[in-house]
């Protein structure tokens, strides 16, 4: 399955905020005004999120250095987008929402559940959420609110959601709020799209052993996923973090590469799907992989032709003598979708659609993602 895993995308920009501590905040209703309660005002992808008063009004603190997407939604209202950049100083916003009166027609029809929808429904919780034994135990809260159509011709399967989807990761210890934007698979070809902003919250603790499980559960979570791969990238510390990379050419549409290649012993790749592609063999070193001239201790730029057989090695992977036992399990292919990305420290990227996955970095959805602000623990 190619997947682009997106958590979260930018829909609108109209400026940059600059802000770092506290955020303040009213949200209304850009036709008249008025305020809009119980809005959503969260981080993307971080544990930072809160509702607007009656009169409208959030406040947001200690709000984490560098790029962060402040988000604002509100049922039957466009979902608002605002990129913050860190400063020190304490910023006022006031965001006007602009009402979809389509949306909610759209959803009253799209809502009808004939007798395919538990079907459909199954199919979409194994694609979102994953098929993990952390995504086992997790679940939906409010399925109702779910919406799912799919074309005649069963090619394609889109859902939505009338309101936050709230999801409960018990495993993880989290609660995820989930403003859904889309969501789209092609049953034919295997790609996945989702599109979304999360805002984590942490579970209360039950048992004296929780934390500590959820500790061990979240740290088995991010090493060897994509967010540990990009970090790695940023932090130059691949080699020793267990990643190796391969370069993936392509021959067939390429006479340079063909000719460039043609005296060489190329490999198959591990993953089946990826027939247009050949593998050089050795490891490629960091510095092909980036552009040094143009990285800053605040962001990486990712930038590679072809694809990248990314191998995920850890200590269990290795026998008495050192020796690596290659699992296919853990083995990703990533494709650009264009020149290249930013890679934050946090391991965030953009343009946030520009990567594609597949293998191991693709088997872990929602119910194993964690929020960017999350600091991993050494496992033993």
């Amino acid at each position: 399955m190619k997947s682009l895993l997106v958590l979260f995308v930018l829909l609108t920009i109209p400026n940059y905020l600059f802000a770092q501590g506290t955020l303040k905040g009213r949200v209304v209703n850009a036709e008249d005004n008025k305020p809009l309660p119980f809005a959503n005002v969260f981080l993307a992808n971080t544990t930072k999120g809160t509702t607007t008063s009656d009169q409208g009004e959030f406040t947001l603190t200690e709000i984490p250095a560098g790029t962060q997407e402040l988000v604002v939604s509100y049922v039957g209202f466009q979902t608002q987008a605002l990129r913050i950049e860190s400063n020190k100083t304490e910023q006022r916003l006031d965001i006007k929402l602009k009402p979809n009166p389509n949306q909610l027609a759209e959803i009253k029809v799209k809502s009808k559940r004939d007798k395919n929808w538990n079907r459909r429904y199954d199919q979409f919780t194994s694609l979102f959420l994953g098929t993990t034994e952390n995504a086992r135990s997790s679940k939906i809260l409010n399925s109702e609110a779910i919406w799912i159509d799919e074309d005649s011709t069963q090619t394609w399967l889109r859902v939505g959601s009338r309101e936050p989807l709230l999801i409960e990761c018990p495993s993880l210890g989290y609660r995820i709020k989930y403003q859904m934007e889309g969501f789209a698979y092609h049953q034919k070809q295997g790609y996945l799209s989702y599109i979304g902003y999360p805002v984590y919250e942490e579970m209360t603790p039950k048992r004296s052993s929780d934390q500590a499980e959820w500790q061990k559960n979240r740290a088995e979570a991010y090493y060897g996923s994509l967010t540990h791969f990009l970090r790695a990238i940023h932090q130059r510390t691949l080699e020793s973090e267990g990643f190796k990379v391969q370069q993936m050419v392509e021959l067939a549409n390429s006479p340079l590469n063909a000719l460039l290649w043609q005296n060489e012993k190329l490999n198959n790749p591990v993953l089946t799907g990826f027939s247009q592609y050949k593998v050089i063999p050795g490891f490629m070193p960091l510095s092909s992989l980036i552009v040094l001239k143009f990285s800053t201790p605040q962001q990486t730029i990712l930038s590679f032709k072809g694809g990248l057989q990314v191998i995920y090695i850890d200590k269990k992977d290795r026998n008495s003598s050192g020796e690596v036992n290659l699992r296919r399990d853990k083995v990703s292919v990533v494709e650009l979708l264009s020149q290249m990305v930013k890679i934050q420290p946090n391991g965030q990227y953009f343009p946030v659609m520009d990567i594609l996955v597949s293998g191991a970095f693709s088997q872990k959805k929602i119910a194993d993602s964690l929020p960017f602000d999350y600091e991993p623990m050494a496992l033993p």
